[in-house]
């Protein structure tokens, strides 16, 4: 019988891991929740971890001074004081450890996973190794095959990958940002939060690339004719030339045809097998809760793994697209029949073989996102969205291919062509089983016979080009993962990091004024720092660290060399940037504190103003005393300036708190809407 301390990640997945493995009794030290379950003889005291317990920080104090090469691991809260909730829980691990004979790390089976169960092993348990649980869900079968299956050693490669990850982004990211806020502070004497990532840099730089397409776009004009049919249902065809850039050519040809009957010269009805969609990955799930619910890709990757941790979703951070048998299909769909919404999508599974359409993406640690059939408890409602999001894509990607019908049309006016081309599905297939995420608009043709003569009114349009579209939260998550930058787990962190900063704002990104600038002076002097080559060439060095062909020290010892170079050639213009990126930074605080221009002078800006003496903030003209206009603002919550306008005029503010949704206010006193509001009140 032996005493086997059993490290999970968090206490959710401490609690099921205890109670799948054996008859589990839950203990406390202090706020700490443990477990201990009998196994086969062995005692197992399961304790969780709360994500990392440990960060890289410098070996020394270095106060102001880079380049800073010299990293250590540190207990969390003596690297950020707002960590000290993590303390209790490694003093746990430490005790527990001296009582235990046998150490089991059951983390996230994935690169961070594996290096917070390193950390907590060497550092709290003071042991080199450990068996190793892996698992894809939390169901208590497949945490009881896990352990029956127990791997002997840590996955040292990822252990290794993972701690490459954090020692290059943390020297990237201290060095190039202490480079560039002290490039700002000996510039005005102004300091400013700034950063400039490993992978923050290429990304912002390719949005600041689209950003100036946008800005230098110059709109082209262009004409085109088309004609709308009295039929049932009228269909509108475009001329076979589509777009005109003479305007004089297009008037000529619309003369010609304009009201004129057209005569059906030609049908062609085709159709199509449109396959199954593929699993998810973490990437199309993001994008498909954004499409469908306007969920962000960070608030969906929580969501997903709020999911994980009630057993209801296998693991989400995968780049997978395949679901192997070994997953169990049938019992999965057995499982999804007991719930009532999804009962008769199963049923029509049952006696059928199961084979998913899969796509070509792999991970060799995890499948794709499936549900694991457990019944749900309390979801909230984004919850409860994204877990339907995923049934049904479960459920679609075993069904039979939708079938696309495809009409093209051709219709003639004084020997002029024009086209008309519309789409229906005639047999759903897998769509049925995705529904309401698979609708889409359909254009149907009428019933039409070749040499028929049909009515029409023609249009003529005058329309100009229209610059590139901006990326969303979704699609720049897809543009990331086709540019290799990042990873998985840390795009949708990549992009909330550039919006904290500054950089970029909307959910149409748009590039700041500060986030062009740092692109600006960077580009000019230190173009190195925004290489997506230089990244995706660590990005690889990592995959071979995890494969166990390179080397950590040595991608160390190179990054170190790249970094030193790159710093050298950026203190050379230290002074330029400097100069470039204070403009960018006051600007970018005058539009933060800036409503707009004064309401009563017209001259001044009307801006928010922090009262020393009473301790409230208003907003004030700062011409004042020339002008004494102000206005009153809540004094509770983070004020945030917003693009719309009210009915009156007036820029609109959100006012946000931790945990709530935003409200959003018009500041204006003098509002005819609020003026109204108070006359329509019953008087006292």
């Amino acid at each position: 019988m032996s005493k086997i301390l059993v490290i999970a990640e968090k206490p959710n997945a401490a609690e099921k891991i205890a109670y799948a493995l054996g008859k589990a009794q839950a203990k406390r030290e202090g706020n700490v929740r443990y477990y201990v379950a009998q196994a086969n003889g062995d005692t197992l005291t399961v304790a969780p971890l709360v994500g990392h317990l440990f960060s890289l920080g410098p070996k020394a104090k270095v106060k102001g001074k880079y380049p800073i090469f010299d990293l250590e691991w540190k207990p969390i809260w003596e690297v950020s004081k707002k960590s000290d909730y993590a303390k209790p829980y490694a003093k746990l691990i430490e005790k527990l450890a001296k009582e235990s004979e046998k150490f089991i790390i059951a983390s996230d089976f994935d690169n961070e996973g594996e290096l917070l169960g390193l950390n907590a092993l060497r550092f709290l348990c003071k042991k080199e190794d450990a068996k190793r649980m892996k698992f894809s869900t939390l169901t208590a079968t497949d945490l009881k095959e896990s352990y029956e299956n127990i791997l002997p050693s840590l996955a040292w490669g990822q252990a290794e990958a993972g701690e490459a990850r954090h020692y290059l982004d943390w020297i990237w990211g201290i060095n190039l940002s202490q480079a560039a806020m002290q490039a700002l502070l000996k510039a005005t004497k102004f300091r400013k939060i700034l950063s400039i990532g490993r992978v923050q840099g290429p990304a912002l730089a390719f949005l600041a690339k689209r950003e100036q397409e946008i800005k230098a776009f110059v709109a082209k004009p262009y004409w085109q004719i088309s004609i709308v049919t009295s039929t049932e249902p009228q269909i509108e065809a475009f001329h076979h030339k589509d777009i005109f850039w003479d305007e004089k050519e297009a008037k000529k040809i619309f003369e010609k045809i304009k009201d004129k009957p057209a005569k059906v010269a030609d049908i062609k009805t085709t159709e199509e097998n449109v396959q199954p969609p593929t699993p998810f990955d973490l990437t199309t799930l993001q994008m498909e809760a954004w499409r469908n619910f306007h969920i962000s890709p960070k608030m969906t990757q929580q969501l997903a793994q709020d999911l994980y941790t009630k057993a209801l979703i296998s693991y989400p951070r995968t780049s997978s697209q395949k679901l192997p048998p070994t997953i169990n299909y049938k019992k999965i769909i057995s499982s999804l029949a007991k719930q009532k919404a999804y009962t008769s999508f199963a049923n029509r599974f049952f006696g059928k073989p199961l084979r998913p359409r899969e796509g070509m993406k792999t991970d060799p640690a995890h499948p794709a996102i499936y549900p694991t059939g457990e019944i749900p408890g309390d979801l909230d409602d984004k919850q409860r969205k994204l877990y339907d999001l995923i049934v049904k894509r479960f459920f679609s990607v075993f069904a039979p291919s939708a079938v696309r019908e495809t009409v093209k049309v051709i219709f003639e006016i004084e020997k002029e062509h024009f086209h008309f081309s519309g789409s229906r599905f005639i047999e759903d297939g897998w769509r049925e089983f995705y529904k309401p995420y698979s609708e889409k608009k359909e254009e149907t043709s009428p019933k039409l016979i070749v040499g028929q003569v049909v009515n029409e009114k023609s249009k003529f349009h005058s329309k100009k080009t229209v610059p590139p579209k901006r990326y969303t939260p979704a699609t720049i998550i897809k543009e990331l993962e086709k540019r290799n930058l990042g990873t998985k787990s840390t795009r949708a962190q990549v992009i909330d990091t550039l919006a904290q900063r500054g950089y970029i704002s909307g959910t149409s990104i748009e590039v700041t004024k500060l986030g062009q600038e740092l692109i600006n002076a960077f580009s000019k002097y230190a173009p190195d720092i925004l290489s997506e080559q230089l990244t995706r060439h660590f990005e690889g060095e990592m995959e071979q660290i995890q494969e166990r062909t390179k080397k950590k020290e040595y991608v160390f010892h190179e990054a170190k060399k790249i970094l030193i170079d790159l710093l050298n050639k950026f203190n050379l213009h230290a002074k330029e940037i400097g100069e470039e990126l204070a403009k960018a930074a006051a600007e970018a605080k005058r539009a933060e504190t800036t409503l707009m221009k004064c309401p009563k002078c017209g001259i001044g800006d009307f801006k928010v103003i922090f009262s020393k003496a009473t301790k409230k903030r208003f907003l004030a003209c700062n011409r004042y005393p020339d002008c004494k206009t102000t206005w009153s603002l809540p004094q509770v919550g983070l004020l945030k300036f917003l693009p719309e306008k009210h009915s009156c005029g007036t820029p609109m503010i959100a006012i946000i708190k931790k945990g709530s949704k935003p409200w959003k206010l018009c500041p204006n006193p003098n509002c005819p809407e609020k003026q109204q509001v108070q006359q329509a009140q019953p008087k006292a």
